[in-house]
């Protein structure tokens, strides 16, 4: 049992390593192409609903939907998948990609207070000092928090407006994705192709809507642009998403936090690597405060529960 357990942790971690990597790239994708980031996003999560219906007729999976019933949390789940996934395109052409990506991933934070308070998860202090690290961090990266040489550390709400709506929209997405993972938690007995469906088709229908209300301008549209918006749909979209929602099945909110900040480092490099983007010194140390809070927030957990399972092994190995 333990071993079986143990497997079903990796592959979940694995699973969102792959996923936060490949949404790493989207930032990037984003700046070539022509349309605003809710038309962009629209697309992802059709290519994701696109490639959930060609694995059921494929594979004849329809047979999985025997049974399913629709709930307020399977809404919700896919509507929120939606909204952090157009947030966070959004912010990407209107902050850094480093900005951005870190400020997103305040989310995994977010649901692990709403686990705790709701699905009793635990809150130890281990837990409080992650948090307070994330939020000195966010605090770094907006610009609340800054340093100079002559005035020290400074609190100020003067915030660059070259990138504070961004920002805040940035902020936004880490909400919606907050949300997201804890949404998730819930309808565990729901198979993860069926999940993943369901949340590609609300997240679709969330951001039709939208669409339709805001009805984006598109005749800057190139033909470069439609091609680099056909790649990253499948890439950063189908993929990325599909293998998040397989994650959050696995996974507690506390422990999707692990690997999920690795799309902060390929973001942060794309960024600079690609746009020549710049980040100051105080941005840099926000980012590794939210970086290290979610690492530190998993390993604390998993070495508390080291003695648990190496107990509930002895038992086993006793009654045999």
């Amino acid at each position: 049992m333990q071993q079986s357990e143990s497997h079903s942790k990796l592959y979940g971690f694995v699973m969102m390593f792959l996923s936060s990597s490949l949404m790493g790239g989207i930032g990037a994708f984003a700046r070539y192409i022509e349309a605003p980031g809710l038309f962009i996003s629209f697309c992802r999560n059709s290519a994701g609903l696109i490639l959930m219906t060609l694995i059921f007729l494929i594979g004849k999976k329809y047979y999985k939907f025997r049974g399913f019933r629709v709930t307020p949390m399977i809404v919700l789940t896919g509507v929120f998948l939606g909204l952090l996934s157009g947030l966070y395109v959004m912010s990407t052409q209107m902050t850094t990609l480093a900005n951005a990506a870190f400020l997103i991933y305040t989310g995994p934070i977010y649901s692990t207070i709403l686990a705790t308070i709701f699905l009793k998860e635990p809150f130890t202090r281990a837990t409080g000092i992650s948090l307070g690290s994330v939020f000195l961090g966010t605090l770094l990266i907006i610009g609340i928090i800054n340093y100079t040489s002559g005035d020290g550390f400074t609190v100020s709400l003067d915030l660059d407006p070259q990138y504070f709506a961004g920002n805040m929209v940035a902020l936004a997405s880490g909400v919606a994705y907050g949300l997201f993972l804890f949404f998730s938690r819930y309808r565990n007995d729901v198979e993860s192709d069926v999940r993943a469906y369901t949340n590609f088709l609300f997240a679709v229908l969330t951001l039709g809507i939208l669409v339709l209300i805001i009805r984006p301008d598109l005749s800057e549209m190139t033909t470069r642009g439609w091609i680099v918006l056909v790649v990253a749909a499948f890439i950063t979209g189908a993929g990325a998403f599909y293998l998040l929602t397989i994650a959050s099945k696995i996974l507690l909110a506390g422990e999707l936090a692990t690997i999920s900040y690795q799309e902060t480092i390929m973001a942060t490099i794309l960024g600079v690597a690609l746009f020549s983007e710049p980040i100051s010194g105080m941005q840099m140390l926000g980012g590794a405060l939210i970086v290290l809070g979610g690492l530190a927030q998993i390993f604390f957990s998993t070495k508390k529960s080291a003695p648990a399972e190496l107990e509930q092994a002895e038992g086993l190995a006793g009654v045999h």
